[in-house]
């Protein structure tokens, strides 16, 4: 099958005709990847962020179909249409069983995935990113790990509930609970940052505000329900008209300068929503004067406080009725032959989502 390798830290995606897997073990489904979408954590992890091991084939927004279906699993079968998620959840620790399946307790961080299907290229062992490996034509999960789809919506819509509109759609629903006529800041108009407008925008917000420095993502800002979008130079809050502040900030982009504007453009009792995935050397500051006497919540979202077997549904509901705009996030669908100009244009900012052919 063929599959993009990352052999070492920094270098382009090779794709290759020539990878193989393991079959499907007790417990596990192998998925025939239909379409993969690029995100910005597959481009940190292509330059070895967070401990990721090399070689490793990325990828974790994908949808397909069950190509093999383990020993012991049950409720699956060869041909279902699945989505495939990177946070499986075991079902029985502390928080899946509070239904927080998204901050699963036995879900391995990147740099401890391994490679437990097998994966090789060439013969030589590779790691699967995330545990999912999207970026190869056939991937073997857990069977926690996939989530069954409706036969109307297209694999290249699809991908994208793997990820970027759960994590974004669920930091604006679930993590900061927007309520009508919430007025609410997004900072970055990315895949995640869009996703979160589309959230506030159907939860009801009143103003909704993006801040962005790049004026392209500024008019996707408000295509996506944005009642205005400024670049970071400008204070967001002449936007509002009762109020000092905003009731909800939330940061897509999860830098410590970011951050810290989120923090101060909330007013007091605000609730200020971290989304984006952050580097462990970056520190934000606050006084504990100012925690305590601004009672404002600072709140990480992580997947989107999705549990995605309730959230897939919501989300595929939202599509068919024309209130959630999935088609709109997709550039194009290009084969898996061009993820390196899809890489270049992620890295840069110049794409929203390419989706990969597989």
């Amino acid at each position: 099958m063929r599959a993009a390798v990352i052999w070492e830290a920094g270098s382009p995606f090779e794709v290759r005709s020539d990878a193989t897997r393991d079959p499907a073990g007790p417990g596990q489904v192998a998925v025939r990847i239909r379409a993969a979408g690029v995100c910005q954590t597959d481009m940190s992890l292509a330059s070895g962020a967070f401990g990721q091991p090399m070689p490793v084939v990325l990828g974790h927004e994908g949808a397909g179909e069950v190509l093999e279906v383990g020993p012991d699993v049950t409720g699956v079968a060869v041909g279902d249409r699945v989505l495939v998620t990177w946070v499986p959840p075991c079902g029985h620790c502390y928080h899946c069983v509070r239904h927080e399946t998204y901050i699963c307790a036995n879900r391995k961080r990147s740099s401890e995935q391994g490679n437990s299907s097998g994966l090789a290229v060439g013969g030589t062992p590779v790691q699967v990113g995330l545990g999912t490996g999207t970026f190869a034509e056939e991937t073997v999960v857990p069977v926690s790990g996939i989530i069954p789809l409706p036969a109307d919506i297209p694999f290249e819509l699809a991908a994208l509930l793997g990820c970027a509109v759960p994590t974004g759609f669920g930091a604006a629903v679930n993590s900061a609970k927007v309520v009508p006529g919430d007025s609410v800041l997004v900072i970055g108009c990315g895949a995640v940052g869009l996703s979160s407008l589309q959230g506030a925008r159907i939860a009801g917000a009143a103003e909704l505000v993006a801040v962005d420095p790049q004026p392209g993502r500024q008019d996707l800002a408000r295509r996506f329900g944005a009642t205005h979008a400024y670049g970071p130079d400008d204070d967001p809050r002449q936007a509002l008209t009762d109020s000092p502040g905003f009731d909800v900030v939330i940061d897509a982009v999860a830098h410590s300068s970011t951050i810290t504007a989120a923090w101060r453009a909330a007013r007091r009792g605000g609730r200020v929503v971290i989304v984006g995935a952050g580097r462990p050397e970056d520190v934000v500051e606050l006084t504990a004067q100012e925690l305590f006497h601004d009672e404002k919540q600072l709140i990480g979202s992580y997947y989107g406080s999705s549990d995605m077997q309730r959230e897939l549904p919501r989300l595929v509901a939202l599509w068919r009725t024309g209130r959630l705009n999935l088609d709109g996030m997709v550039d194009e669908v290009v084969d898996l032959e061009a993820i390196n100009e899809v890489a270049a244009g992620q890295r840069e900012g110049r794409t929203l989502r390419t989706m990969l052919r597989l």
